[in-house]
């Protein structure tokens, strides 16, 4: 098999993500990403281990899957489930100093997993299940707790990295002015689960996370609190001295708790062709959402626009299962909702729209 293997480097990626991206970026469910000294091929089939585990417990949520026998085995072959990889560098900030690192970003082929999870009888955690967490982390370093709320933060991003890796979102609060700041950074220091979570469906979300972190000495101490739905789960707390660690283990955290709660044996996954008209078009902007809403859905294998006429565009639609099934597990709050699943109109098999 030839692979894909261009040397990508950060500021390309930034100018990248400055345009509309349609595609799944590194960190899809069926992507992983992980650093390497060098591309020497040493270094390449131990990273497409890791890659791969990483892909197998975003899939299943699960961290101990990698203990079963028959997942290591194949975790072993890699190479043989691997489509596609690429190398990424990118100048990062270690002890105050700027350093190069080197990363291996493996696409996998989504088929061949699927048959691996099934085969070996794992639950798999379903993508409609996947809704975002929304994070309220407050800080006090001695001089009173501050909110984390930037996702550009450190601490922030260090906390996303350990969702990605986990197959879990998270979304940061927007808080209009300094009063709302303040308000919010007393709530998440208090614990105030039920005035936290009423904002949550603003996100799309019923899930929320609230982390509570003090420095003690040359340790950060942290409460965790995760509520799904309004409804408190039992607290964990952890310890460590680098606060970016801290972070990424409530992260962790969190994609314990949820990851199981939704996880069932998968259908087996059938190739379907489907044509849908998909109305409310209005806008480039439009356009780009219902793009990204194709794209990122792990059960979409490829859609093609073929015919647009006033405000809607009619694709072809190669689904990984029928498309009553993919129908069933559009989100409720998600960009798409159905029409109607039988229209009277020859040659398309469902109407959708995009919500406002």
């Amino acid at each position: 098999m030839r692979y894909f293997r261009p040397l990508v480097f950060a500021f390309v990626l930034l100018a990248l993500g400055q345009g509309l991206v349609f595609a799944q970026g590194a960190t899809s469910l069926y992507a992983g990403e992980v650093p390497v000294t060098d591309q020497s091929d040493g270094q390449r089939v131990e990273a497409l281990k890791n890659a791969l585990a990483q892909v197998v417990v975003k899939l299943t949520g699960d961290k101990g899957v990698l203990a079963n026998e028959a997942v290591a085995k194949a975790v072993g072959e890699a190479e043989r489930y691997v489509q596609q990889y690429q190398y990424r560098q990118e100048v990062v900030t270690e002890n105050g100093a700027p350093a190069i690192r080197l990363s291996l970003i493996a696409q996998f082929d989504r088929g061949a997993v699927d048959r691996l999870v099934r085969e070996r009888g794992l639950k798999v955690w379903a993508t409609a299940a996947r809704a975002p967490i929304l994070t309220w982390i407050a800080l006090d370093d001695g001089n009173g707790p501050r909110l984390v709320a930037d996702a550009n933060d450190a601490g922030a991003r260090a906390m996303a990295q350990a969702g990605e890796r986990r197959g879990v979102a998270l979304a940061w609060p927007a808080l209009a002015d300094d009063a709302q700041n303040a308000l919010a950074t007393q709530s998440v220091w208090d614990g105030d689960v039920a005035g936290l979570s009423a904002s949550a469906s603003r996100y799309q979300t019923d899930s929320i996370l609230i982390g509570q972190l003090r420095r003690v000495g040359d340790t950060w101490v942290a409460r965790w609190t995760l509520a799904i739905g309004g409804v408190a789960q039992p607290s964990w707390e952890s310890r460590d001295a680098d606060l970016a660690t801290a972070l990424a283990v409530g992260a962790d955290g969190a994609a314990d708790r949820v990851g199981g709660r939704s996880a069932a044996v998968p259908e087996e996954r059938r190739i379907t062709s489907a044509r849908v008209w998909i109305s409310g078009l209005h806008s480039a902007q439009d356009y780009a959402r219902m793009y990204e809403a194709l794209g990122r859905n792990d059960l979409v294998r490829e859609f093609v626009p073929e015919q647009a006429r006033g405000d809607g565009l009619l694709v072809k639609m190669t689904l990984n299962l029928s498309l009553d099934r993919w129908i069933s597990y559009l989100p409720p709050d998600g960009a798409l909702r159905l029409v109607s699943a039988q229209p009277p109109v020859d040659g398309v098999e469902a109407t959708l729209a995009l919500n406002p």
